[in-house]
């Protein structure tokens, strides 16, 4: 098992310090609690870990430049759910609209599902301490797509981490990859809080068909009363969630998102029996741990 950020790791000194600290070899890696990943875009199968043992995960959207992308938050939310970890929204770039009802509307699903929303400016500073509030004291990882904010967001909340900081490409209108890999940041609230590059796609990792209604928190006062027990509200005869987006209790935007993701995924069945990432390594002795 490779180690990802987050992880405690088992490892033995070799006595000599350099610029980056105590030097030492790797032994073993203490079991997760939880992961933030997705398939790997560049490999048929796989999959990236964003980062690992974290409380939440902080979705960073943009409500503009680049425009929000629902259905990424909605594959991101999934993933969170996934890890197992809290998810706060947080809309960033609120200085280019004229103001919250610009957005509010299409972020009640979301609200009614129990979700925290936080409205930010990195610019001019709004829901900065409202953010920095919802992160003190936690472990969080900061994901979402590139040009949606979230380096400045870092900066904003704790000033002199120096990081670097792009605009968003003005013909294509898509962000710039300014974070090229994640680390964590030690708070001075408490806690620590990374900041992983912008993706531009996101596929759900680690999940079946079976399994990805159980994660879409509004389908959960329906789901158990289809015909089926295996529904999995596609296609099949007398499905109380497809009843319950016809009568609008639930979101056709959201259960256009949980088809287009079901599309993408294997049945129970297929899934890869290979050891799950979450196994736990065998300990040796005279190893000590380190985050």
């Amino acid at each position: 098992m490779i180690p990802a950020v987050g992880d405690v790791v088992l490892f033995r000194s070799d006595g000599v310090r350099d610029t980056d600290g105590l030097r030492g070899l790797i032994v073993g890696i203490e079991p997760r609690k939880s992961i933030l990943a997705r398939t790997d875009p560049s490999q048929k199968s796989g999959y990236r870990i964003l980062g690992a043992n974290m409380d939440q995960a902080i979705l960073v959207f943009a409500v503009r430049g680049p425009d929000l992308n629902l259905r990424l938050l909605d594959r991101v939310l999934v993933a969170a759910a996934c890890g197992p970890m809290d998810a706060v929204i947080c809309i960033n770039k609120m200085d280019l609209v004229s103001g919250p009802a610009e957005v509010e509307g299409a972020l009640v699903p979301y609200v009614k599902m129990g979700y925290r929303v936080v409205l930010t400016s990195a610019i001019r500073g709004d829901g900065i301490d409202e953010l920095s509030a919802t992160i003190a004291g936690k472990t969080s990882i900061l994901a979402g797509p590139s040009g949606a904010g979230k380096t400045s967001l870092v900066s904003r909340i704790q000033p002199g981490l120096e990081l670097a900081i792009s605009d968003v490409n003005a013909s294509t209108g898509r962000g710039v990859h300014t974070t090229t890999h994640f680390e964590l940041h030690r708070l001075v609230s408490g806690g620590y809080l990374g900041d992983t590059p912008g993706v531009r796609e996101f596929g759900v990792w680690n999940v079946s068909k079976e399994r990805l209604a159980g994660m879409f928190r509004d389908f959960a006062p329906f789901r158990l009363d289809c015909r089926f027990a295996t529904c999995t509200h596609s296609h099949e005869p007398d499905c109380a969630v497809k009843n319950a987006v016809e009568e609008k209790l639930i979101s056709r935007e959201r259960y256009d998102s949980y088809i287009r993701i079901l599309d993408t995924l294997p049945d129970e069945r297929s899934m890869n029996n290979s050891p799950s990432e979450r196994g736990s390594p065998r300990r040796r002795d005279g190893a000590g741990r380190k985050r």
